[in-house]
């Protein structure tokens, strides 16, 4: 069987040292470095079986970043990550719009996993019993599954759906119906150019979507929602995770599901600490760990 390990980008065919020095590959050698110290793995796979031995190498393999190869012209660009899973979220065939399609084929899951969202939300209020709630937002909304089934029963006044597929988000309105529908607002957009106001949210929900966002992006991203933050707002993401590497690549719609040791180094970077964790119970035992963290803005230290 031949050998589809991905080797080391630290020298070029010449025996010569690439230059990793730029900022977004300085910040990635941080996040590796952070693991590393904490005794996490680094290392990921794709779905095709290709072994990466460090999360540069795969942002590098993926485009994302420069190898620093002679006659590499990429510059770090990300529009093709972000264009081949458009396509694949606004291809009717592949996910149509509806709780199945969404969630692709598992629907039976969406009780459930409203069940267990309901109930973390329930433990982050008794943790901040004077928390409000006038405006929340879901990001990668889709057609509106958790705005409906969780933000406006739980007494969210308003909320703010943020979803890149054109097809998706225009069927959220009539899929969340009225009245509900007439305390929304519908935001066609990625994640990585959402830019709210600040002081908006009571609560920010990323389930299901990060996943989409390359470690560029994630941070700026972090930091964006934590400047939209009202006083006592909480960002929550729900995501699933793996355990025995860093990463795995799904290379048909260009997502990544990171280890939860690695979600929680860029939060780091992006100045969030953790305010409560737990994780989504009745799931099958044959699909991705999915834990919930409720993020707070870290103070900053005025001292």
């Amino acid at each position: 069987m031949p050998d589809k390990s991905i080797s080391s980008f630290s020298r070029n065919c010449d025996g010569e040292t690439e230059d990793d020095s730029s900022p977004d590959a300085m910040m990635i050698l941080s996040i590796e470095a952070s693991l590393l110290e904490s005794g996490h793995p680094v290392d990921g796979s794709d779905s095709e079986g290709v072994h990466y031995e460090s999360i540069l190498e795969m942002w590098q393999s993926q485009g994302v970043l420069s190898t620093g190869r002679r006659g590499d012209r990429n510059d770090g660009g990300s529009g093709d990550w972000y264009r081949k899973a458009l396509d694949y979220w606004e291809d009717e065939d592949t996910c149509p719009a509806t709780v199945n399609g969404v969630l692709g084929g598992f629907s039976k899951l969406s009780p459930i996993d409203l069940t267990g969202s309901r109930e973390f939300l329930e433990e982050i209020v008794k943790i901040r019993p004077d928390m409000e709630f006038g405006a929340a937002c879901e990001c990668g909304a889709g057609i509106g599954r958790v705005s409906k089934g969780l933000l406006l029963p739980f007494g969210f006044q308003r909320c703010v759906l943020v979803e890149s597929s054109p097809r998706l988000i225009s069927a959220a309105p009539d899929y969340i119906g009225d009245p509900h529908a007439s305390q929304c607002r519908f935001l066609c957009t990625g994640l990585q150019d959402f830019e709210p106001a600040s002081g908006s949210f009571d609560l920010i929900w990323i389930q299901w979507c990060i996943g989409y966002l390359n470690d560029v992006d994630y941070i700026p991203f972090l930091r964006k929602m934590g400047r939209s933050l009202r006083k006592g707002g909480i960002i929550c993401l729900k995501d699933n995770t793996c355990t025995d590497e860093a990463f795995v690549v799904d290379t048909d719609d260009s997502s990544l599901t990171r280890s939860l040791p690695y979600h929680l180094a860029l939060a780091e970077k992006a100045g969030l600490r953790v305010l409560l964790q737990s994780k989504q119970e009745d799931f099958p035992d044959d699909i991705f760990q999915v834990p919930m963290v409720a993020f707070e803005v870290t103070p900053h230290d005025d001292s």
